[in-house]
């Protein structure tokens, strides 16, 4: 399902120059047509690589690329409309662009075929620019969710909306247990009041220049032997010592809030976000659709570097 046209691309790397070079002029022929625009297996090429990243587990390889085929051919009808509407990229939003991906691309700035990738590069911003354009001018302008709808999704969905307990911990962490023994008789003299100097003073975890604060947690997200220490507490007490690979622990407990049911106010804008974005992927599904319905699209199957296994396109598939 296609949410959004995202800019994910790379320019002709030197791992695609040596495929072309082995492998010839197959990679040059079209392997998919939409609407005029034929485009060739380096085409996809470079969409799967920008797609895939690291990962190249081959025993999914054909269902990975079946799905980014999907996909590819999904911009591309979005691509096609945008250019029959004459929608051009804003210009700033264009060069803004190029800028956070030169400045985070490190083989770029050290690379001599830096300046052949920057026509690639520009081109495939300019597409995803002219495919997001596209999408809010027309497709998504009048998405709305209103206050109503959030409520009456709210009450459908409460139980979606509970918050675990929650609980202010700080902590104290050190080697030998006989000098944890000593710090929590000095606790318990003290009504647990010098837990952050004695923090400062000798624990060896990262938070002990700030008192041992850990922060607050919900219940599940910290280890389970933490947690079985920490949650039967009531606030301003310690936990007993609790040893572990990395040393002997101590735990104060500073606030507690129990399991509750979180109210509206607190997760409208969550339910808004959530339903628009539903919304925004039934209108782009349906555009698509409309889409393949009066754009030629043709795909030549046996000049796939893969076997195709999805259902997306069964109709063109011989």
């Amino acid at each position: 399902m296609l949410v959004g046209a995202t800019v994910l691309l790379t320019g002709c790397t030197l791992k695609e120059q040596a495929r072309k070079f082995l492998q010839g002029d197959e990679r040059l022929k079209p392997v998919v047509q939409v609407g005029e625009t034929e485009y060739t297996q380096a085409d996809l090429d470079r969409f799967f690589d920008s797609r895939l990243s690291d990962f190249r587990d081959p025993a999914h390889a054909d269902r990975v690329k079946s799905r980014l085929l999907e996909t590819f051919v999904e911009e591309r009808l979005l691509l096609h409309e945008a250019e029959r509407r004459h929608i051009e990229p804003n210009p700033e939003a264009l060069r803004s662009t190029i800028e956070k991906i030169e400045a985070s691309d490190v083989e770029r700035a050290t690379s001599g075929a830096a300046r052949a990738r920057d026509a690639q590069l520009e081109r495939s911003v300019a597409d995803s620019l002219k495919m997001q354009q596209y999408l809010h001018d027309y497709v998504l302008k009048n998405v709305s969710v209103s206050p109503g709808e959030c409520e009456e999704y709210y009450g459908r969905h409460m139980g979606e909306y509970i918050r675990n307990d929650v609980a202010h911990v700080r902590e104290i962490l050190v080697d030998d247990q006989s000098l944890a023994e000593r710090i929590l008789a000095s606790l318990a003299a003290n009504q647990n009041k010098n837990f952050a100097e004695l923090a400062r003073i000798y624990s060896k975890a990262p938070t002990a220049p700030h008192g041992g604060d850990m922060g607050s947690f919900q219940r599940g997200e910290l280890p389970e032997e933490f947690e079985h220490a920490i949650y039967p507490l009531a606030p301003a007490t310690v936990s007993k010592i609790v040893p572990t690979k990395y040393g002997y622990h101590i735990f104060l407990v500073e606030e507690k809030i129990p399991a509750h049911q979180r109210r509206l106010y607190e997760v409208q804008d969550e339910i808004h976000e959530k339903l628009t974005l539903q919304r925004q992927r039934g209108l782009i599904d349906k555009e698509i659709e409309t889409l393949l319905s009066r754009i030629q699209v043709e795909i030549h199957w046996d000049r796939l570097d893969f076997k195709y296994t999805g259902t997306r396109f069964g109709g063109f598939h011989p």
